[in-house]
């Protein structure tokens, strides 16, 4: 038998995992989930990809919170897909900064005591590397 507290707890963590409050509540017999993380074999072979369609299979709460914890989800993975796996995978994707990606600095500033002139993207940095600058003029 579940408590009103176990009930409450698994509310919240299938809320978290991208399911709807009243889950619980109406949950249908039979669901198909998607994976968002690969299934691996014990020789950490790929025995089935991301974005799998799993078909058939219990909707019962506590077994949807079982599969969630293991990267299968009620919605396809996506680009937008807040799902720590997905996150991941947007984590690993690096772009590489090119020569015309690199920001030029637009505002330069004089300092007063040694004409040097510091330079920087935008106002607000160019006065405050000038503050930073001016530090190494004072004496102890």
């Amino acid at each position: 038998m579940v408590t009103t507290r176990e009930r409450t707890e698994l509310r919240n963590e299938l809320v978290g995992q991208g399911y709807s409050w009243e889950y619980i509540d109406g949950w249908q017999p039979k669901i198909t989930l998607y994976r968002h993380a690969e299934k691996l074999n014990t020789s950490k072979e790929v025995v089935s990809s991301i974005g799998t369609k799993v078909e058939n299979l219990p909707g019962n709460p506590d077994y949807v919170l079982r599969k969630a914890r293991i990267g299968l989800l009620p919605y396809p993975p996506s680009d937008t897909c807040e799902c720590r796996w997905c996150e991941a995978r947007a984590a690993e994707v690096i772009t590489e900064v090119t020569e015309e990606q690199v920001e030029e600095p637009k505002e330069s500033i004089t300092c007063d005591e040694c004409s040097e002139e510091l330079s920087a993207a935008t106002k607000a940095g160019a006065m405050s590397r000038l503050r930073v600058h001016k530090k190494t003029h004072q004496t102890a």
